[in-house]
């Protein structure tokens, strides 16, 4: 997905465009993340927090099953706010009122995401903030569409996907009894929300855009996932104290998050110019943005789980801890992969050789219950920097023939 052997402080760490209020900026013009943009993200670090917390203190495999389902409509509510930003975001009174109307929805996300389903009330909360947020962004293309009527027939679209998808939330919050009928009924709730985009290819397509932007947001976004890997080994080794194996492990824990940011980030996709097909080609537009799912979802996992493994560093993990860990960095890999390979093909070096390393590193598991924490770690770590090493030259190439 990624691709370049080389970035400098300012390809990979995106330098927010001062807020100019009641300036409108050409849809040609270079766009960066505003200062409100990153403020917005703040709301979304509060309830990507809960689900990596669910995580880490029950890394069974029915919790992570759990909080992975409900990551998806968290992060779908952040792409929606995102891609309509991108769209059309003026950064005026209005809109930051708008949105910010919208972000408090978003707060309900992030108090009720942590129980739900412990509780019809929790359940109720965190169906109606979901709707609550989906009808910020509906108001935000309203009132945008009356300036720019490009986006009319996207505004159709997207209050019709709505209007189908709240009877599926509402009703199995409202209507549905707490268990298995009313999270298949929401799941088919999630199933209309993402299919929307997929059958407004043309709608999507007329509506303005701007691809630099648009990457860049989700690089933001990946910080943010990864930043829980951060903030979960701290916290086991806050838990473990100084103990001398918690400290190797964390230290593998470490060099495994900057491994993975590394893989991310090191890519000609995240340079200006980069997958530039992204401007004129829906098809691969959804791909981009459908793909980053499984990516953060995998870092989302493997960080909810790496604080619970150097708290019990002095042991050895459990087959679910493993699977949270190396599962979620394998399916980090493949995602990524898959991205890369919509625009490179399948016969990419590169594509070949993060499906080999997903291979390598997911067939740790069965190895993972009989050595030390920090091998397994450690061991993850060392396969992922190989692979990123490897993977120079096809960046390399890539970027010359982009160029």
């Amino acid at each position: 997905m990624h691709e370049g052997s080389r970035t400098s402080p300012s390809d990979s760490v995106p330098i927010p465009a001062p807020d100019r209020p009641e300036v409108s900026e050409p849809a040609e013009a270079e766009r960066r993340a505003t200062w409100f943009e990153l403020f917005c993200d703040l709301v979304f670090v509060a309830a990507v927090g809960q689900i990596t917390r669910r995580i880490s203190s029950e890394p069974t495999l029915g919790s992570v099953a759990a909080a992975a389902a409900l990551f998806v409509p968290l992060w779908w509510t952040w792409v929606l706010y995102a891609v309509r930003a991108n769209r059309a975001d003026r950064d005026v009174t209005s809109h930051r009122l708008l949105t910010m109307a919208g972000l408090v929805a978003v707060c309900g996300l992030a108090v009720f995401v942590g129980s739900v389903g412990t509780s019809d009330s929790a359940d109720t909360g965190f169906a109606l903030s979901y709707l609550g947020a989906r009808l910020g962004v509906a108001a935000l293309y309203a009132h945008e569409a009356r300036r720019d009527r490009r986006l009319v027939p996207l505004l159709r679209s997207f209050m019709t996907g709505s209007a189908i998808s709240a009877l599926f939330w509402a009703g199995g919050a409202l209507l549905a009894p707490a268990g298995a009928v009313r999270y298949g009924i929401w799941a088919g709730g999630m199933a209309v929300d993402l299919a929307v985009p997929l059958l407004s290819g043309r709608r999507i397509a007329r509506a303005p855009h701007h691809t630099e932007h648009l990457r860049e947001r989700f690089g933001l976004f990946t910080i943010i996932v990864l930043g829980e890997s951060v903030l979960g080994f701290t916290n086991g080794l806050i838990q473990a104290r100084t103990a001398g194996s918690a400290m190797v492990t964390g230290a593998a824990a470490f060099a495994l998050c900057a491994c993975l940011w590394w893989s991310y980030f090191s890519a000609s996709g995240t340079r200006p110019g980069a997958h530039a097909e992204l401007a004129d080609s829906p098809r691969l537009l959804h791909i981009y943005v459908l793909g980053h799912l499984p990516v953060q979802l995998g870092l989302a996992v493997a960080g909810g789980a790496v604080g619970t493994a150097v708290v019990g560093s002095a042991s050895r993990l459990t087959t679910p801890l493993a699977l949270c860990v190396l599962g979620g960095v394998a399916l980090f890999l493949l995602s990524t992969a898959a991205v890369r390979a919509a625009f490179t093909g399948v016969r990419d070096p590169v594509v070949r050789l993060r499906l080999a390393t997903a291979l390598l590193i997911a067939g740790l598991v069965p190895w993972a219950g009989r050595a030390p924490v920090s091998a397994v770690l450690a061991g993850a770590a060392l396969l992922l920097g190989l692979s990123v090493a490897a993977e120079a030259p096809g960046h390399r190439r890539r970027l010359e023939e982009a160029g």
